[in-house]
Order: structure tokens, then sequence, then C-alpha cells
């Protein structure tokens, strides 16, 4: 799915951006530490059985908006963690469709228990 896969790249972006734009400290390790989490996370999301995975990237997207007041970032570094936590909460949200269905789920368990 499109909008899991831009996640990818997002994460691949927070990697390489503090070799890219020269920054360190806590913003570099934040970004390098959330960007390996959100672009694993978003290339896992793209199966259709795992993309309730999703949900995990809007938590770091929830996460990359709060670290400059949390983590105490400088403004320049604060725009750019705010700008992809918003970006990777809406990603985030795109449902997708699901051609197929997958197991049943924990429904299968009590349904089984049941008979």
């Amino acid at each position: 799915m499109w909008a899991h896969g831009m996640t990818a790249v997002l994460g691949i972006w927070l990697l390489a951006s503090p070799d890219l734009l020269g920054y360190g400290g806590q913003p570099r390790v934040n970004n390098q530490i959330v960007g390996a989490w959100m672009a694993t996370l978003g290339m896992i999301a793209i199966s259709e059985c795992m993309r309730e995975v999703r949900w995990v990237n809007l938590v770091l997207g929830l996460w990359l908006m709060s670290a400059p007041v949390i983590l105490d970032y400088s403004n320049e570094w604060a725009f750019g963690s705010l700008a992809a936590g918003i970006i990777a909460i809406l990603l985030a949200l795109v449902r997708g469709t699901l051609s197929e269905r997958f197991g049943g789920g924990w429904m299968v368990l009590w349904k089984h228990a049941e008979s």
C-alpha cells in the first residue's frame, strides 16, 4: 500500500537527515531510533495481513511531535520533528483496501472454544 511505503521512506529520511543536514545530540539519536522503527514497521504494514502495525507508526508520529518539548530541541530541529510527526500520523490513518480476510484473528479461538 502506498501510504505505508511512504512511511518507510519517511523513516529512511529520519535515519539519513542527521548526516545530510549536519546535526547531532538528542535530535540525531531520536531521529535515528524512530526512523529505524518507522521504516521497518512501514515496510511490514505494506502486507495486508500485517496492516494493523500501522498504528505503531501513529504512536511514533505522536512521539516525534512531542519530542522537541520533552527533549528540549532547538527551534530549527523542532520544526522538522513536528513536520515528520504530522506526516507519519496522516500516513498511519490511511486504511487502505483489503482484498482478502486473514485467519479471523482472536475470534477464531473463541469460536472453537464455544463449540
